[in-house]
């Protein structure tokens, strides 16, 4: 009985695990598409769904459409907030938005994706809003190029492979070959530079954070500049200050 008790448990954990999983592919879906998802029959699906509603971790938006709900991301933040070292990278994302007042971020590789573990907002009207938990595109963000500069040719390639190089905006790099002219002056210039890449009127400036050990970069530091705000010499201005504060905040961590 006890065998047969926790196979159930360890099922049912499964079961939770691929509906949370199919919810969040689809971003929100019906209970038809879900179960179609899961391999699962439709009264099994709505059953889980019921309980994993009252728990918080599914939202009912429709009468028969679901997403992901409000627990899931808190419980997000605060994995996320444990592992982001607040100490050591506070000075130096607060300095860079006292000097340039635009929005500063801090993202890390997690599970072959670039997520944003902290933000410093600028104090403008007008401003890059960003989203601890969000990722960013590695062909086209400035955080996922700063840090793909740091892997061997072989390494990035397959990263960017796997990832796509999805057309996000009429500036976005899509071919591997220009990736690689684009790969080889981020390594000259020492920062990487998302030139209205992921979003028009978005310019982007990231460092990747230099590991002690000379391996492939795991964090990268950002600023996201409104374009039009942009006055001749100042990416470069950001470049050189970036990249100085990776270098400080390496410090900190090693």
């Amino acid at each position: 009985m006890a065998t047969e008790s926790r196979s159930s448990t360890l099922s049912g954990v499964e079961r939770t695990a691929r509906i949370l999983q199919a919810v969040e592919a689809a971003g929100s879906s019906n209970l038809a598409e879900i179960a179609r998802r899961t391999n699962l029959n439709e009264a099994t699906v709505l059953r889980y769904l019921n309980s994993l509603s009252s728990l918080g971790f599914i939202e009912r938006v429709e009468p028969a459409t679901y997403r992901l709900g409000w627990e899931i991301f808190r419980l997000g933040q605060r994995t996320l907030s444990t592992q982001v070292p607040r100490a050591a990278i506070r000075p130096a994302m607060e300095s860079l938005v006292t000097e340039f007042n635009e929005t500063v971020n801090f993202a890390i590789v997690r599970q072959r994706a670039i997520v944003i573990v902290d933000v410093v907002e600028s104090s403008r009207a007008v401003k890059k809003i960003s989203f601890v938990g969000q990722s960013d595109p590695w062909h086209a963000s400035a955080l996922g190029k700063s840090i793909l500069a740091t892997m061997p040719d072989l390494e990035w390639r397959a990263v960017l492979e796997e990832a796509g190089l999805r057309r996000l905006t009429e500036h976005t790099i899509t071919s591997l070959n220009k990736m690689e002219v684009e790969i080889a002056a981020t390594r000259e210039r020492g920062y990487a530079v998302d030139d209205e890449e992921v979003d028009d009127e978005l310019t982007c400036i990231a460092a990747a954070i230099p590991t002690s050990d000379g391996k492939p970069a795991q964090s990268a530091l950002s600023i996201s500049f409104v374009t039009h705000r942009l006055t001749p010499g100042r990416v470069e201005d950001a470049g050189h200050k970036i990249t100085a504060a990776a270098k400080e905040i390496a410090l900190r961590l090693n």
